[in-house]
């Protein structure tokens, strides 16, 4: 399961988005889910190819880095207290996010599926809006169950 690891971290206050990451991504090597260069690849990739979406309602960003980096495959979670900075995906706008989906995938076509499902979470505002408001991990896994983003069978 992509969240059997528990990264799963509300209402963080970190001033800058290289902060966020690397918190997010040190918190997925501390359970044995990435490797050690995963925090730096994850970086360096979003400074060449950033992750931040627009949604209806709000900024999220969804980096990744390639798979050779990850041990397990996991998602990380990280929902901010305030939104920081993060460019968009596709025309670099600075654009406020208030949540990280931080991908750590073994293959390249798990994770084109995984953003397929993401982008479908996006859209869906009851959910999003849920995402803002839980303040549990068996809730958070209730909504990724929910909405596709996880099978529990």
């Amino acid at each position: 399961m992509l969240f059997d690891k528990k990264v799963v971290l509300f209402d963080k206050n970190p001033s800058t988005k290289t902060e966020a990451l690397t918190e997010l991504a040190d918190e997925l090597y501390k359970v044995g889910a990435v490797t050690k260069e995963y925090a730096p690849a994850i970086l360096k990739r979003e400074s060449s190819f950033p992750t931040g979406l627009m949604t209806q309602t709000m900024g999220v960003a969804i980096p990744h880095c390639d798979p050779d980096k990850v041990i397990v495959p996991q998602i990380g979670f990280m929902r901010l207290k305030e939104s920081i900075t993060f460019h968009q995906m596709g025309d670099n706008t600075e654009i406020p996010v208030n949540m990280i989906f931080m991908l750590a995938l073994k293959q390249s076509d798990s994770q084109l599926t995984m953003l397929q499902k993401l982008m479908a979470l996006f859209q869906n505002q009851e959910a999003m809006n849920t995402l803002q408001s839980i303040t549990s991990i068996d809730e958070f896994i209730l909504v990724m169950e929910r909405n596709g983003i996880i099978n529990l069978d």
